[in-house]
C-alpha cells in the first residue's frame, strides 16, 4: 500500500507541474486540444492546488497527503517523492518540491515551479528546475534546465498558443539542448542479442514548430519542421562496453556532428474522449517526413508512418476499457545513422526490453490492454482511480517490407499497475516478460 501511495503523489506531482519530462512520451501534449478544451484541462490540472487543504474528507490518503504540505503566502507548498525505473539505468529516486503561484487579479494560477534533486547508481546526482507558465488563460510557456554529475545535460524552452493571433491556427515552439545519458546500441536489425549493447550519451541541439489546422468531422491537419544537429560521445554505464570500442566503424560516424533537418506533413482523425486517458473513441493518422542533402540535412531520405488506436468501454462505465494500438514505420532514401531510425524498445512499442533494443528502418508493432478499475480514492482534491492491465506487446524491426514475417515478431506481456488521477495523469508500473526476462518500468502516463 506504501507503493501505491508514492505512485500517487508522484502522479499529484506530474500533474501540478503539467508534464513528466519527456524523453520518449510526453504526458500533456496540449497540441491536441481545441482552445476550449485547453482551457479547461488546464484549470482543473491547477485547481488543487490553489484550494483550501482542507478536502473535507476523512480518507487516509488525503490525511497522509496533507502532511506534505506546507502553506505559503505565494500558495502551497507541495514536497513529493520521485521514482521511476527503466532497464538501461535502473531506479531514480528523489524528492521534487511543487510551489503554485497565484495571480489575484486574475483569479488563477500564473506560473508553478517544479525543482527536482534525484540519485541514480549510473547518472549519480541529477538536479532539474522546472517552471511552467501561464500567460494568459489560453497559452503556456515551459522553461527546464538539468545537470547530472554524469553525462545527462538539458535544456528545453517550449511555447504553446492554441489560437496564434486570433485564428483558428494553434502552434508549438521547442528549443532543446540534450545529452541523453540512458542510450544503449545493440547493432542493426532483428537478429541482434542483449550481450551486443553498448552504452553511449546521444547529443542533440535543436528546434521544432508545428502548426496545425483543425478540420470538420474530428479530423486535422499539421505541419511541423524540426532541425537537430546531433552526435553520440561517451556513455555513462561502466557495466556495458562504450559505443566507441564495441562499434568502432559506427562511432567513427556518429561521433562526428551530423545535422537533420525534416519537415512532417501529417493528416489524423481523433474522435477520442480525451487526450491522455481515453476511453471512448478512435485515433487514425498517416504522415510523411522527408529530409533533403543540400537543405539543412547532411542526407536524403523520408520516413513513412502509419497508426492506429482504437478504446472500447464496456458497457460505458468505465471499470473496462480494452486499448488496441498499431504502428508502422518505413524510412527510405540514404543511409542514415541508427539514431534517425525507426526504434523498437521500451518506450517504442516493446515493454519486455530496454529502449533502443532493435533498431533498423522500418518497424510495425501491435498492442493490447485490458485496463480494469478496481477501486476509486479521492486524493488531495484528485479523483483517483487504480488499475490493474494485462497486456500484450507484439513487434518486429525489418530491412525491407517483405522481409516481415509472423515467425520475427518479438512477443512481450505483462500486466500494469496504475494511478489514474484525472483529469491528466497516470502513475504506471508496468512488468513484462519476454524472450530477455523480466523488465519493470515506473513512469508516468499511458503507453498509448
Amino acid at each position: 500500500m506504501k507503493k501505491l501511495l508514492l505512485a500517487s503523489f508522484i502522479a499529484v506531482a506530474t500533474a501540478a507541474a503539467h508534464a513528466a519530462d519527456a524523453d520518449y512520451s510526453t504526458v500533456f501534449d496540449p497540441t491536441l486540444l481545441g482552445p476550449s478544451q485547453f482551457v479547461e484541462v488546464r484549470n482543473q490540472m491547477t485547481a488543487p492546488l490553489s484550494k483550501p487543504l482542507d478536502t473535507g474528507t476523512d480518507s487516509w490518503a488525503d490525511v497522509v497527503a496533507r502532511h506534505i504540505v506546507i502553506s505559503t503566502k505565494k500558495g502551497p507548498l507541495l514536497l513529493l517523492p520521485m521514482l521511476d525505473s527503466s532497464k538501461d539505468l535502473g531506479a531514480n529516486y528523489g524528492v521534487m518540491p511543487i510551489l503554485a503561484i497565484r495571480d489575484d487579479k486574475r483569479q488563477a494560477i500564473s506560473s508553478v515551479f517544479a525543482p527536482s534533486i534525484s540519485y541514480n547508481r549510473y547518472l549519480h546526482l541529477s538536479i532539474t528546475h522546472r517552471h511552467y507558465i501561464f500567460p494568459s488563460d489560453k497559452n503556456m510557456a515551459l522553461v527546464r534546465a538539468s545537470y547530472s554529475t554524469v553525462v545527462a545535460r538539458e535544456l528545453f524552452l517550449r511555447y504553446f498558443d492554441p489560437e496564434l493571433w486570433g485564428t483558428k491556427y494553434r502552434v508549438n515552439l521547442e528549443a532543446r539542448h540534450w545529452v541523453n545519458g540512458k542510450a544503449s546500441f545493440y547493432g542493426i536489425g532483428q537478429g541482434t542479442s542483449e550481450s551486443d549493447r553498448a552504452t553511449f550519451a546521444l547529443n542533440l541541439t535543436g528546434e521544432e514548430a508545428t502548426v496545425s489546422i483543425p478540420l470538420p468531422n474530428n479530423f486535422y491537419i499539421d505541419f511541423t519542421h524540426s532541425y537537430y544537429r546531433y552526435k553520440t560521445t561517451e556513455g555513462p554505464v561502466p557495466t556495458a562496453p562504450q559505443l566507441s570500442d564495441e562499434y568502432p566503424q559506427v562511432y567513427s560516424v556518429t561521433e562526428k556532428g551530423k545535422d537533420m533537418m525534416t519537415h512532417r506533413l501529417q493528416f489524423f482523425y481523433d474522435s477520442t474522449d480525451h487526450p491522455t486517458i481515453p476511453r471512448n473513441g478512435s485515433y487514425a493518422s498517416v504522415s510523411v517526413t522527408p529530409g533533403f542533402k543540400g537543405f539543412g540535412s547532411d542526407y536524403s531520405y523520408a520516413t513513412y508512418q502509419a497508426e492506429a488506436k482504437h478504446y472500447i468501454n464496456a458497457k460505458k462505465t468505465g471499470r473496462s476499457v480494452t486499448a488496441l494500438h498499431a504502428l508502422f514505420q518505413h524510412l527510405q532514401g540514404n543511409e542514415i545513422p541508427f539514431y534517425g531510425m525507426p526504434v523498437l524498445g521500451e518506450g517504442t512499442g516493446l515493454r519486455s526490453v530496454g529502449d533502443g533494443r532493435f533498431v533498423d528502418r522500418g518497424k510495425v508493432v501491435f498492442n493490447v490492454e485490458q485496463r480494469f478499475t478496481v477501486s476509486r480514492l479521492p486524493v488531495l482534491n484528485f479523483f483517483s482511480e487504480f488499475e490493474i492491465s494485462p497486456f500484450l506487446d507484439m513487434g518486429q524491426v525489418f530491412r525491407n517490407v517483405s522481409d516481415i514475417k509472423s515467425t520475427n515478431f518479438q512477443i512481450g506481456y505483462g500486466a500494469g499497475i496504475r494511478i489514474v488521477l484525472r483529469p491528466q495523469v497516470v502513475a504506471t508500473a508496468d512488468f513484462a516478460i519476454g524472450r530477455e526476462g523480466l523488465n519493470t518500468i515506473i513512469r508516468v502516463g499511458y503507453p498509448f
